[in-house]
Formats: C-alpha cells, sequence, structure tokens
C-alpha cells in the first residue's frame, strides 16, 4: 500500500498507531472469516472512469468456498474451482477458459473478498466515515508490489461491533475505480453441487475459448 526533525517523529508515530489500530480490527476480521465456511453474498457495484468520464452499475451474486467461487454479474457469470476459471458471456455465448493463477495475479481476486487484507497489503486506519447512513470504519490497503497490481489502494468500510465488510472500493492506476458495496452476507450457505464447475451441457452451442498455456 516512505514515510528526522521533530515533524518527521510525529508522523512516525502516529502512522504506527494506525497500522497497529488496523491490524487489530483486520486480524478479528479473519478469525472471524474462519467460521464463515461456504458464503452466499449479494452485492451491487459501481465502475467510474474519471479519464472517460464513463460510469456503469452493476448487481449480483457470490458464491464462495474456500478459494473457489461463482459470481453473476448478468452480462456474464464467472466460474472458479480455483484452479480454472470460466468465464461466460451469455449475449454470444462464448466461454473463456483461464489459469486462476495468472488471473489472480491481474486484478482481485473474487474468493478473497472477504479476506483480501490477508495477501501483502501495507495498512492504514482512516477512522470512522458514513456510509449510506451508517457509521463505519475505513482502512485502506495498498499492495506491497505496488508496481504488480493493476490497482494502488483498496478501501475497505468495516462494520466494527458486527465483524463485517460493508464496502470495498478498488483505485485503479489508470483512473478507473470500482466500489463494491455488500447487501447481504449469509455464512455457513448450502451451495448446490457443481456450482465451481463451469459444465458446457447447459449451454447448448457454447464457443469454449482456451486461453490456458
Amino acid at each position: 500500500m516512505k514515510f528526522l526533525t521533530a515533524f518527521g517523529l510525529t508522523f512516525f508515530v502516529g502512522a504506527s498507531a494506525w497500522a497497529q489500530d488496523a491490524t487489530v480490527l483486520l486480524d478479528k476480521l479473519s478469525e472471524e472469516a474462519k467460521s464463515y465456511g461456504s458464503i452466499e453474498a449479494t452485492y451491487t457495484s459501481k465502475m467510474e472512469d474519471r479519464v472517460s468520464d464513463f460510469e456503469a452499475a452493476q448487481s449480483g451474486t457470490i458464491y464462495v468456498e474456500g478459494d473457489k467461487y461463482s459470481l453473476d454479474i448478468g452480462d456474464y457469470i464467472i466460474i472458479s474451482d480455483g484452479v480454472t476459471i470460466w468465464t461466460y458471456e451469455p449475449a454470444v455465448n462464448d466461454c473463456y477458459v483461464d489459469d486462476a493463477d495468472v488471473m489472480a495475479e491481474e486484478g482481485m481476486d473474487p474468493a478473497k473478498l472477504f479476506t483480501i487484507w490477508e495477501d501483502d497489503f501495507k495498512t492504514e486506519w482512516k477512522g470512522q466515515k458514513e456510509v449510506n447512513g451508517t457509521s463505519l470504519v475505513q482502512i485502506n490497503l495498498y499492495p506491497l508490489q505496488a508496481d504488480e497490481k493493476p490497482f494502488h489502494t483498496i478501501q475497505l468500510f468495516i462494520d466494527e461491533d458486527a465483524l463485517e465488510l460493508k464496502r470495498a472500493v478498488v483505485k485503479g492506476r489508470e483512473g478507473t475505480d470500482v466500489t463494491y458495496d455488500v447487501l447481504t452476507f449469509k455464512p455457513q450457505a448450502k451451495i448446490p453441487a457443481g456450482t465451481f464447475r463451469f459444465d458446457p451441457a447447459k449451454f447448448p452451442g457454447v464457443n469454449l475459448v482456451d486461453n490456458r498455456i
């Protein structure tokens, strides 16, 4: 996610306190996440491209179990079994097949949406912020390998009492930001068999485009 005069020392002490507070809360969230098991959540997302002054909104449902996930956002259905990712585009009946690890390196892994802070980030406590009429704690994440990521910051907005992530904002390097708002969150969800595999038989005539090396 370099920072020695009296001013500099004051800044350093303050930054250390933020990091400690952020770490304590995120550790609590990580501990809570161990009890989640399978997850079913609904959310809305809004993409804002500040360069071209373009906005797009979507809503969807996500199922998560370990490193597996299934994500339906209307225009696309994205499924991963932790090894392979299938991205199905209903409008053209095409399905793109990719390696999960390669795709995860290029962006934010949906399977880690509720534990993203555990992976190589610096943290900064930003204090209380009001989001949709609710007071939430904002914690910023800054990737340690910043040059390798398409984003420079992830803003987390957390309900400290409920220990739930309510909003995540991914700040892109090219001027595109994506905001995810969690509407419903159900741990220990009952997920139908086959949710984390793409079955071509369910999509007659589908064109599979294999991008794997």
